[in-house]
Order: C-alpha cells, then structure tokens, then sequence
C-alpha cells in the first residue's frame, strides 16, 4: 500500500476588479483553485538495467563506524536530545552541508525517533516542543480503538474501522519513525546505508513496524528507501522538503473518493487522519494519494508512475462520467470565481457545486464547494447562510490542511462580521 507525499490546499489570489475603485476592491481575495503536490517524493531512485533488473551502486564505506552506533551512557548527554552519536556523511556540494542520522530512542515513551538531515535542521528540530516538553505529544501515539489492518484481495494490507465512525472522528495521531531530508546526490547505496543505520538505531518494537510496510521493487539490498518509497509523506521542516515514514498510517489504502482525510502538523511531526463521512464496522479507511479532482488519465497516470499500481475504483471504471462531472465542477468553480459586473454566479450554483462534489464522494475536499457557497450568499446579502457555510468551510479545512492554514482568515474575517467583508452584497 502506497503512499503520496502532499497537502491539499487553497491557492488564492489578490487582484483588483475591473470597474470598481481601487480603494473599495484592493487586494480581493478570490477562491481559485485547488492545488496538490500529487507526485511522489522519493529518494530511492533505482537505476534499471536494460534487462529490467536494479543496478545496484558499489557500497562505498563513507560512514565512519556505522556498526557502533550506541555510544557509552556516560557521553550521551553531549548529542541530546539525541540518545545516539549523530553519523554522518561527508560535505554534500547539494546541500553545502553534511548529512547526519539524528536518533532519540526514547522519543514518545519509547517509540522512537530517526531524522537524518542536516545539522542547521537537526537543531531546529530539537528545539521542537516536541522534544522540550514532556506533555507535547499527549493523546498522540496513543492507539485510538477505531482501526485494525487487515491483508485485503489484491491490496495488501489495509485499516479498517473497528467501530462505526462519524465525521470528524480521529482515526489515528502518529509521529514518525523515520524522517530523511530529500536530496538527490547521494548514490542508491550510500542513501541506502545511511538509511539503514537509522533504522536500525529504533527502538525494536518500531523498528520491526518499519520494515514490515509494503515496497515497490522488492530488492532486498535497497529495502529500506524501498520502503520510504511506497510509504512517504512529505514533511517541510527548517525550510526544507523531509520525507517521513509513518508505519501505522501508512497501512491506509488509497481511493478516488476516500472516506478519511488527512494532514501533517509540522511542529508536532504529527499525521493526523480523520473521518469526512460516517463509517461502518469493518469498512475500509481510505485516503487519497492524487489529487481526485484530476481527470482520470492524470490520476492513473500519477498514481502508475508514483505507486506502481493502476487504480479500478467505481470512479475510474466510469471515467466518461466522472470526467465529465469533473469538468462541470471546474466550469462551475470558474463561474463562481467571476466577481465581474456580469457575473452570472449565484448561491443556486454554490449549492450545484456542493452537490457535485457530494456525488463525486469527495467529502473530504468540501471546504471548496462551502468556501464558494459562503461568499456566494454573502454577495447577496443572506449573511445567515454564508455564516452557515463558512463555519462549514472553516470546519472542512481543519480536518484537511490544518489549523494554520493561511485559507483559514478567509473565514475567520467572513466570521467576524459578514456585513464588513469585502464580499458583502458584491452581487446585489
């Protein structure tokens, strides 16, 4: 079971409407689309012979003794919060910097905790809460009593509900047991070594949870970025892309119309998974590990190219149709974006749009669809209505992209006072 590296998010835009002042219209903030980093971020890059074998690089011995990782208990107060000597690599010209493998094996009671990156970042990351407070990480890590795995016909294996769930309701909470700074300079075997000392250096239990995910192409010798390959999601922590494997999360299948959502808090090196619709009792969890609102070639594309595997849920087996809802919902998002003076947007397309993506069984990417039906009836005044539906936006979007998310003061200002955002009685 594979896994995508992306959030998805709201891209706005400021512009200045034609035909209205300047002063009255300064940097309106417009719903415009929706955008997903749908390719995979992966750095076991495997060389292929013409015979379609892996061409292994040679093993160069570019760590210094990687077999004594465990420093004597009297020393491991010079490296904390690491429990373990950081090892690392020699200056690379990419990065301008070495490459380390960070380990706490005591992170989280026990879990565990490898982060191989640079030392700049590696000292951001200590200084996370995370590491400083013993209360950071509380009700996370903790198994929720909603989910079990299950090996499912040609799927591997899969998470399933263990009881019924509603909307909102958190299925999982997890940090990472990996964490590996993307760069694409070391060699297939140097990453892998690199690689292998830091799993190694987790904690047993965790450590066994790792390599026991899927993988791509089955080479023993590369199994560990292997693994990172099939089960990365992408973290951006000290200004740069990490890659982080989280062995229970990673169990999610993927659909085009998923039942369960997700997002990374960066401060915490959490990934959090919730419900966006009622589950029943041993029906699968799911996610989604492309953008679904692609047309289906570039879904099944990305996912082929990315996760090795050809997608035949009930939305790409009918791609005529879904394709065609999907080009009514572009054509409907686009209308509903014109703030002209002959727009012909109203609150009866916002609902349309709301429908569509129901039917689609995007439920957990209505923050758009709500999002457009806010400053729709806000345009002509029903501020009760787009009251309604930006809480619904606002409640959308948390469960999608986070807290932070700069989408998030859209409808905080609509929230305030609907009567003073810009969007009030635009279209009256």
């Amino acid at each position: 079971m594979f896994k995508s590296a992306g959030l998805l998010v709201f891209a706005l835009i400021s512009l200045v409407t034609p035909g209205l002042s300047e002063k009255s219209t300064s940097h309106v903030a417009v719903l415009y689309s929706q955008c997903w980093h749908e390719f995979p971020l992966s750095t076991a890059i495997l060389r292929t012979s013409r015979d379609g074998s892996s061409e292994l690089v040679s093993k160069v011995s570019f760590i210094a003794n990687p077999s004594q990782n465990q420093p004597p208990l009297d020393r491991l107060d010079n490296y904390a919060p690491w429990t373990h000597e950081p090892i690392c690599t020699g200056v690379l010209q990419s990065l301008d910097s070495k490459l380390c493998v960070y380990t706490n094996a005591t992170f989280s009671n026990g879990r565990g905790i490898s982060i191989i990156t640079t030392p700049r970042i590696a000292d951001e990351f200590a200084n996370l809460p995370i590491f400083r407070s013993a209360n950071a990480l509380d009700g996370i890590n903790v198994f929720s009593g909603a989910w079990y795995t299950e090996k499912l016909p040609g799927k591997g294996v899969g998470m399933l509900a263990r009881k019924q769930l509603k909307f909102k309701d958190r299925v999982t909470a997890y940090t990472p047991a990996l964490v590996a700074l993307l760069e694409d300079e070391l060699k297939t075997m140097e990453r892998e070594q690199l690689y292998r000392v830091a799993v190694n250096q987790l904690p047993e239990a965790t450590r066994d949870a790792y390599m026991d995910l899927a993988y791509v192409y089955g080479e023993p010798k590369v199994r560990v970025q292997d693994i990172v390959k099939a089960n990365t999601f992408q973290l951006h922590v000290g200004g740069q892309n990490h890659l982080a494997v989280f062995p229970e999360t990673s169990r999610l299948n993927h659909a085009c119309a998923p039942n369960a959502q997700y997002y990374l808090d960066p401060a915490l090196l959490t990934h959090f998974v919730h419900a966006t619709r009622p589950i029943s009792i041993g029906e699968e969890i799911t996610i989604s590990y492309t953008s679904p609102l692609e047309l289906t070639d570039s879904r099944q594309r990305h996912l082929q190219e990315g996760f090795h595997f050809t997608c035949s849920c009930p939305r790409c087996s009918a791609k005529a149709t879904t394709d065609a809802t999907l080009h009514k919902i572009g054509d409907l998002q686009t209308a509903l974006n014109d703030w002209s003076a002959t727009s012909t947007a109203t609150p009866k397309l916002a609902e349309k749009l709301i429908q569509l993506y129901r039917t689609e069984g995007l439920d957990g990417f209505l923050d758009v669809p709500y999002g457009f039906a806010a400053l729709a009836y806000n345009a002509v005044g029903d501020t009760t209505r787009a009251i309604k539906y930006a809480k619904l936006a606002k409640e959308a979007i948390l469960l999608k992209d986070g807290p932070w998310t700069p989408n998030m003061q859209i409808w905080t200002e609509l929230l305030k006072d609907p009567t003073q955002h810009w969007s009030f009685r635009r279209r009256k």
